[in-house]
């Protein structure tokens, strides 16, 4: 089987099936369901795809934490090819059960907890092939500023999007954040978004079960009502298939081609978004703080009705462009250009510098092992590498990085 054939066909039906749902008109109206994709769940059982699933599960999970059965990948590997046969067989049968997931919890930059849920590499590996399977289908659908864990797409671009917003314009933003996305997305709005583009009970089915597997909790399993696994292989395609409604929705809010240049002309306002998986920025043109309000509370209104979602109290803010907003660690403000205009500018934001401070501090501090400074240069070395790749976009005053000043950039 060639994987990649497989996977264009995939895009292709689901283009036409978008194209079908589109064009229907109250002259000849059309079943926007015709064209949904079937026989997914053929797909999990072929011993060629689910290899390939294997294949990218191991390659990524070596060093990881195992799941609650403890199977580790060298045990893995030692009988790949039983383990895949069984798990293949159990997929073709209908008897396959998900075991529930492993918690692990993380502490967060702000002092909170961040719980993952790690699955095993059989249940990896199972998600793995459905998603291999979804991403190209819903692709098609997904909007073009959105960015998250979507291919041949970073954080950068969005960053890079967001500068271009500012170029032309856009001066009035709305900072959001939805409230512990992952762990309260709707299971119901979650299916109901995959079944408008599947036509297969036993594939969503499968979905089903993987979501309400349970989570394990000192020794104890508890069921799973909402949310997706932080740590799930699929987890990120599913949050963006159901946040891809939001997308739409803001789109729909701005206007675009011919209607862009009349309101334009009118001198009334205009809005472009961006979003990375649960962050998202609104930037609105021609605007005041007060419209701006009023779309926060219709966002609000809209993520809470079709997602079960919430913002996040804390973390949504409405701010002008002069004073510069926060964004996926990055900060986006105005500055004064080289001739003396002014031009937006990508900094790195205060919370990263103090970040990467505390970081440092932790990995150069002295230990009861008793290591060399040599041991602990490398380590600190890696840190930096790694942030430095990451913030390689922005702009950084380093005499406020290194006497720790994290004054607000201006």
């Amino acid at each position: 089987m060639n994987l990649e054939e497989v996977q264009r066909r995939l895009w292709e039906q689901s283009h036409a099936q978008k194209r079908n749902r589109e064009a229907g008109t109250p002259l000849f109206p059309t079943n926007r369901y015709d064209g949904r994709i079937r026989n997914l769940m053929d797909l999990m059982h072929n011993p060629a795809w689910i290899a390939a699933a294997c294949d990218r599960v191991l390659k990524r999970s070596r060093g990881k934490v195992a799941g609650v059965d403890g199977v580790r990948v060298r045990e893995f590997e030692r009988n790949r090819e039983g383990r895949l046969e069984e798990l293949r067989l159990e997929l073709k049968r209908g008897t396959y059960r998900p075991l529930p997931l492993r918690r692990v919890e993380i502490p967060k930059p702000n002092g909170k907890i961040r719980q993952l849920g790690i699955p095993c590499l059989r249940d990896k590996i199972v998600q793995e092939a459905i998603r291999m399977a979804l991403e190209p289908i819903f692709e098609v659908e997904f909007h073009d500023s959105s960015y998250g864990f979507r291919p041949n797409r970073s954080t950068h671009h969005a960053v890079y999007r967001c500068q271009q917003m500012a170029r032309s314009g856009f001066t009035w933003v709305i900072e959001g954040d939805v409230k512990a996305c992952f762990d309260e997305i709707s299971h119901k709005a979650i299916l109901r978004c995959v079944r408008e583009k599947v036509m297969d009970h036993k594939f969503l089915t499968l979905i089903q079960r993987l979501l309400t597997g349970g989570v394990e909790i000192d020794g104890v399993r508890h069921p799973t009502t909402k949310g997706v696994p932080q740590g799930g292989v699929a987890s990120p395609l599913l949050a963006n298939i159901v946040l891809n409604k939001l997308d739409w929705f803001l789109h729909s809010k701005g206007s675009h081609g011919a209607a862009r240049a009349k309101r334009a002309s009118h001198g009334q306002p205009n809005i472009r978004f961006v979003r990375y998986a649960d962050d998202w920025c609104v930037c609105l043109t021609r605007s005041n703080r007060q419209q701006a309000e009023r779309l926060m509370d219709e966002i609000r209104d809209f993520l809470r009705e079709t997602c079960g979602l919430e913002l996040s109290a804390e973390k949504t803010r409405i701010t002008h462009l002069r004073d510069g907003y926060d964004f996926l660690g990055f900060n986006i403000s105005l500055g004064v250009g080289r001739t003396g205009a002014l031009v937006p500018k990508i900094k790195v934001g205060r919370k990263a510098i103090t970040n990467i401070q505390a970081r440092l501090g932790e990995a150069l501090r002295y230990r009861p092992t008793q290591e060399s400074i040599s041991v602990r240069l490398v380590r600190s070395s890696a840190v930096i590498r790694g942030w430095s790749n990451y913030f390689k976009v922005a702009h950084l005053n380093f005499r406020r990085f290194q006497t720790g000043q994290v004054a607000r950039y201006r």
